[in-house]
């Protein structure tokens, strides 16, 4: 069955985690090399943290080109795809374009966070990353980020807007 934004159901055991997103505002565009690093460190990150992944429907290969991610969590795993491209627009031709990522808590929700934290490293404050989660329950991937590439320790989530 194809993904459907209006319900992320899954086979994983359901807690009270219907609906977490976390989300981001970024510029039209990010720097092309610096996008690319990113790219590169996020890829060894959840390599490394041996975290199950898939393509955009929860099936076949993730995604990761020097220009975009896009990945989600494995068949009965999987919620909405996380994906962030170099170049994104906003319909409205705002100059800033907000993008979230429900994960339900699924095992991929810590790739989605990883993946958030090194690009808040590469970004900094051209890149504005919120949760509807605490900043302490992003502490995991904190750790998993900073033990692979050393940084993101720092990490804070930016004030929902």
């Amino acid at each position: 069955s194809r993904w459907s934004p209006s319900s992320c159901s899954s086979d994983w055991p359901q807690r009270n985690t219907m609906g977490l997103t976390h989300s981001w505002l970024r510029p039209t565009e990010l720097p092309t090399e610096a996008f690319a690093a990113a790219v590169r460190d996020v890829q060894r990150v959840l390599k490394d943290a041996n975290i199950p992944l898939a393509g955009f429907e929860g099936h076949g290969p993730p995604v990761f080109l020097d220009d975009a991610i896009v990945f989600n969590g494995v068949a009965g795993a999987a919620c909405e795809p996380f994906e962030i491209h170099q170049v994104e627009f906003d319909r409205r031709g705002r100059a800033e374009k907000f993008s979230f990522c429900k994960t339900e808590g699924l095992p991929y929700d810590l790739a989605v966070k990883a993946a958030l934290v090194v690009f808040k490293h590469h970004f900094g404050e051209a890149i504005k990353v919120m949760s509807d989660e605490s900043n302490e329950a992003w502490d995991r991937a904190r750790e998993t980020v900073n033990k692979i590439m050393g940084f993101g320790s720092d990490f804070k989530l930016d004030p929902k807007l």
